[in-house]
């Protein structure tokens, strides 16, 4: 009656933010989404170990990492 209580606080999801991080499918190499282009295009940066690469590719080649 008069000790701590068992009640448990309400959690609540963290808020989904929308990542730009995704892998290509074809060999897992982590990329970032820069921009949609139509068509289902779009423009993605891949960083290597000396210099960083833009390039395009199908929506369909990308997943969410």
């Amino acid at each position: 009656m008069f000790g701590k209580s068992k009640r448990q606080a309400a959690t609540t999801p963290a808020p989904t933010v929308q990542s730009d991080q995704y892998r290509l499918k074809s060999n897992g190499r982590r990329v970032t989404l820069l921009e949609h282009l139509g068509g289902g295009d779009v423009r993605i940066a891949m960083d290597t170990d000396c210099i960083a690469q833009d390039d395009i590719v199908s929506v369909r080649d990308i997943t969410p990492a």
